[in-house]
């Protein structure tokens, strides 16, 4: 792909950063060297070399850590953050702070030995990174998913970007006495790149023409747009084409075709969709253990067109669905494929068919703060008995709800109110995805959500619940766990007019933010308890109460 200037002016930044106290490399590096031993690469060049290849022109808040830079801060980061303690002797790497997983580091180890011990604790860090971003920022989290690490004698190198296939396979070359050339985005003569022949051929290469299969394409439109809208939860206008093939009966065999803009954000959307579906799919075969195992392996998959014009997003509930994802790639001339997140492998709750087992992961304090001194003022108009940080609270709230409550607003009015303002007003505090930064407390707290408007998800669900409870709609606040309880959450419940109703603002404000969502098009608000265990909550079932009325309280 083409290298913007932007890109090539943050290269030569770190370039001079990186190596500003290295010795170049002689100039046989690139021509010269069968052996690792005889590479006179630099960790911080080989670095450099990977972040040119990683497609990643538009990442902001680079920051990089060498020994020539800050030695104390390298190693309490390789020691602390890879769990790496010892055994390495040099180290450079370039990674984005906040809410971004951009990231490539290179080791040099002691021995080969030392080296594959490494390996195994950077396979545990990317394991953990990515349920810091799942559900937050989900194009991340797909960029975590498809990380990947090479070892080359004592050298390691860990690649979460965009393009991890030529940063890896640049760096891999570079350390063989190589360089490789920059690929020329052709189309091959024999690529497919009609939607329908493509699900065909998927049909095909999955060996599953005898088997009887529906089809859906635009041969009716009408059934297409249902099925897409009712099965994968998407709108018309977040694709542009696509083709379906599914098993009837018994068979949970389903391949789905699908391209749409080419939008990284857009596509993670769609892509974190489909795996919600494949996820309520598996729980819905859960009595069948053939199919079931499939399906824990299933995959949506994406990958831009040469032409990069638009991008494909498939679905695969097959066998290999990852081999054949990559046959994909190649047969429809793609710029490779990145996989999702999707935990395909999780234990069901014995008690609640269909709903993955809740387990508190408690890997943060799932305190709510306490807001009764609060609404004990609000109630009596006596704010004397508050301290500075609730009057700073109770201020800011009232200032909120004067400005999006109305006269006879009905409680479902409220609600949509204030929902809206959160999402539209409130960041999330990108510190919490930060392995380097302590996230503030206040993030936690309605301070966070009504004074900084800086907030994790603590502090969005209590600064909702506040809101709530100040507006007089009845509302609860639930400590759950997402990443098939592999990380804490929070999200609230509300009752309108008799029914509970599921709300999770936090992801509904990072939807927006990511571009994954309009102005009130919202994933997360009003649904069921149903609809909330399919898209990767879990929570407390025998003690929370059941939302089971659909549409949002609307009627």
């Amino acid at each position: 792909m083409k290298r913007a200037l932007s890109l090539l002016l943050c290269v030569a930044l770190l370039l001079t950063l990186l190596s500003a106290c290295q010795e170049p490399a002689s100039e046989s590096t690139a021509t010269v060297s069968p052996t690792v031993a005889e590479i006179e690469w630099t960790v911080g060049e080989l670095v450099n070399l990977a972040f040119e290849h990683s497609g990643c022109e538009d990442i902001d808040g680079l920051e990089a850590i060498s020994a020539d830079l800050d030695r104390e801060t390298l190693i309490v980061y390789i020691e602390n953050v890879y769990g790496i303690q010892e055994s390495w002797e040099d180290a450079a790497l370039v990674r984005a702070t906040g809410m971004s997983a951009f990231e490539i580091a290179v080791l040099r180890m002691e021995d080969s030995t030392a080296a594959a011990q490494a390996v195994t604790a950077l396979e545990d860090y990317i394991a953990n990174r990515q349920g810091d971003f799942v559900g937050y920022a989900p194009a991340e989290a797909d960029m975590v998913a498809n990380g990947s690490i090479i070892q080359d004698g004592p050298f390691v190198a860990l690649f979460i970007c965009l393009d991890v296939d030529y940063a890896s396979e640049v760096v891999t070359q570079a350390l063989k006495g190589e360089i490789l050339p920059e690929p020329e985005p052709t189309i091959p003569a024999d690529a497919i790149t009609d939607v329908k022949e493509l699900r065909d051929w998927l049909v095909s290469y999955c060996g599953m023409e005898e088997t009887e299969l529906e089809l859906l394409d635009d041969s009716d439109s009408d059934a297409l747009n249902a099925y897409i809208e009712d099965s994968y939860g998407l709108n018309r206008n977040q694709w542009m084409e696509c083709a379906i093939a599914r098993g009837t009966g018994d068979s949970a065999f389903e391949v789905a075709v699908m391209t749409g803009a080419n939008d990284w954000a857009l596509s993670s959307d769609i892509k974190k969709s489909l795996d919600w579906y494949l996820n309520s799919k598996q729980i819905a075969f859960q009595d069948n253990a053939e199919e079931k195992s499939m399906l824990s392996q299933a995959v949506s998959a994406g990958g831009v067109a040469r032409s990069e014009e638009y991008v494909y997003i498939v679905l695969l509930a097959c066998k290999e669905a990852k081999q054949t994802a990559n046959a994909f790639a190649e047969t429809a001339a793609t710029y490779g494929v990145t996989f999702s997140t999707r935990n395909g492998i999780f234990q069901e709750d014995p008690n609640y068919s269909g709903r993955i087992l809740f387990v508190q992961p408690n890997k943060i304090d799932m305190s709510f703060y306490d807001t009764t001194a609060i609404c004990t003022a609000w109630n009596t108009g006596d704010v004397s008995g508050l301290s500075s940080y609730d009057r700073d609270i109770y201020d800011a709230a009232k200032v909120v709800l004067n400005e999006v409550l109305k006269e006879d607003m009905n409680d479902l009015e409220k609600e949509i109110a204030i929902y809206d303002w959160l999402v539209s007003n409130v960041n999330y505090d990108g510190a919490y995805q930060d392995v380097m930064k302590e996230t503030s407390g206040e993030s936690a707290t309605p301070y966070g959500g009504l004074v900084n408007r800086t907030a994790i998800c603590l502090g969005y669900v209590t600064t909702f619940q506040l809101l709530m409870d100040l507006a007089e709609v009845e509302c609860i606040t639930v400590a759950g766990s997402t990443f098939a309880s592999q990380e804490d959450h929070g999200w609230n419940l509300v009752r309108i007019d008799g029914n509970w109703y599921c709300t999770d603002v936090t992801w509904d404000a990072n939807r927006q933010a990511w571009g994954g969502g309009g102005e009130k098009d919202w994933k997360f608000f009003n649904i069921t308890s149903d609809d909330m265990a399919a898209t990767d909550h879990q929570w407390d079932y025998a003690n929370t109460p059941e939302a089971i009325t659909t549409g949002s309280g609307r009627g």
